[in-house]
């Protein structure tokens, strides 16, 4: 959780600027391609992050529930929304606007590293789970495709090594074996 680090009155103070509300079972919390410049954190219920694949198509990406947040791209200055938040159920979120948030951390800049570094982790995090997830993708399709290509075609990884050169000036080449 992005908040794990604040104290209770630190906490407090966020909460105070936060704005909540209520969505039910089917509605739409956020749509790809709006602006914003705010994240949310889910208080109560359950939401799905989809990405629009065509029209009236989505990909579920993740579902998410209680201490959850999102929104949080947009929040750190990409102008438009990548993906739609639809509630699953009945939810109740609070919303944190990039201004309200700038104007508390002036006066309290502790609470701004500690939610800084908090969403730094939560998208490394996140990073590294798709990372992975396309790994796995491309080995999938390589492995259909390597099946039907011609053998000859199909690049083999090579090993690097540094052999070292003599001259006035100290360098290195690189040998492709």
């Amino acid at each position: 959780m992005i908040l794990h680090d604040l104290n209770a009155g630190e906490m407090s103070a966020v909460e105070a600027i936060g704005v909540s509300k209520r969505f039910t079972q089917g509605d739409p919390v956020l749509r790809e391609g709006e602006a914003g410049t705010s994240f949310f954190l889910i208080l109560e219920g359950r939401v799905e992050v989809r990405k629009g694949i065509g029209l009236d198509k989505h990909k579920k990406l993740v579902e998410l529930g209680t201490l959850d947040v999102f929104g949080e791209v947009c929040f750190l200055g990409v102008e438009s929304r990548s993906a739609s938040v639809v509630a699953l159920e009945p939810t109740h979120v609070l919303e944190f606007s990039r201004e309200a948030f700038e104007k508390l951390i002036v006066s309290k800049p502790a609470i701004g590293l500690k939610l800084y570094r908090g969403l730094a982790c939560e998208l490394a995090r996140r990073l590294a789970f798709v990372d992975g997830e396309l790994r796995d993708a491309l080995i999938w399709a390589l492995g259909d495709m390597k099946a039907s290509l011609d053998p000859t075609l199909i690049h083999t990884p090579r090993k690097l090594s540094l052999v070292p050169v003599k001259s006035a000036e100290p360098t290195a080449t690189i040998v492709v074996v």
